[in-house]
């Protein structure tokens, strides 16, 4: 009885030793993995599309983000054409922004108007292609 009961102990710490030598196989199989995809081209092509799916929702968040105001837009082509009303401290802090955190973006400054105490800032901006 004695015999039967250290071989069944036995083979249950066995099994639960292969079972974590298992998962510890499996899990620097997967970090490996994981390291090989984070530093391949796939990955830098998938996040560069990712990127670029959102841009423009980008551009309009770091707008509101500053006192400017969009007077029109449109987009069409991969081009957002914007008039921002503003001063000209805030559309320059805003292009600043978007040229430091946004860098898959391009701003092209079409013309800048005054009419009264407004500033009227024409531009379009385009995905970078990476």
């Amino acid at each position: 009885m004695i015999a039967f009961s250290s071989l069944w102990i036995s083979r249950y710490y066995t099994e639960q030793y292969e079972a974590v030598v298992e998962n510890i196989e499996y899990y620097q199989l997967e970090t490996t993995v994981k390291e090989q995809f984070l530093s391949s081209h796939t990955y830098e092509l998938i996040s560069s599309l990712l990127l670029h799916e959102y841009w423009v929702d980008d551009i309009y968040q770091s707008i509101n983000r500053e006192p400017l105001t969009i007077t029109s837009s449109s987009h069409h082509d991969d081009v957002l054409d914007l008039t921002l009303v503003g001063t000209s401290q805030s559309f320059l802090s805003w292009y600043n922004m978007v040229q430091q955190k946004i860098k898959y973006c391009h701003i092209q400054i079409i013309s800048i108007d005054t009419k009264g105490d407004s500033i009227f800032f024409t531009c379009k901006v385009t995905p970078l292609v990476m």
